[in-house]
């Protein structure tokens, strides 16, 4: 069998099926996963207080969704700790498009159509002897 552009050979095609199989079989998790990344929040992981002093939870504290949504910890000089955490707006966009709320509307990509008149001066154009327009 020839190659189709972008897919490889049937073994390719088949290993690409077959990894959407596991997607389908797992999709409750799969979604349950995705629905606690997007819902984990920063207060999850630390406290602060009026006075601007942040303390880390313990991690006993820390609810497992919320552990993994961090995506970097580090410590940094003088006892300061930075906590990044995963990028929560692609999370929830992946969610809404997996919930058919980013679906497109069917003519979203047709270009608009627009009428354009060119309307000349008046009459018709003098052409001279060598072709040119006068």
């Amino acid at each position: 069998m020839s190659r189709i552009k972008g897919f490889g050979g049937i073994r390719e095609i088949n290993r690409r099926i077959k990894g959407s199989d596991v997607i389908v079989d797992n999709r409750d998790a799969l979604a349950t996963e995705l629905i606690n990344l997007g819902t984990s929040q920063i207060t999850d992981i630390l406290t602060w207080n009026d006075q601007g002093e942040v303390k880390v939870k313990a991690s006993a504290d820390i609810p497992d969704h919320a552990l993994s949504a961090i995506k970097r910890i580090r410590v940094l000089p003088g006892n300061g700790i930075e906590v990044e955490m995963i990028d929560k707006v692609r999370v929830l966009q992946t969610l809404a498009k997996s919930a058919g709320l980013l679906d497109r509307e069917q003519n979203a990509n047709r270009p608009a159509v627009v009428e354009i008149q060119m309307l000349g001066p008046e009459g018709e154009p003098k052409i001279k002897k060598k072709g040119k327009i006068k």
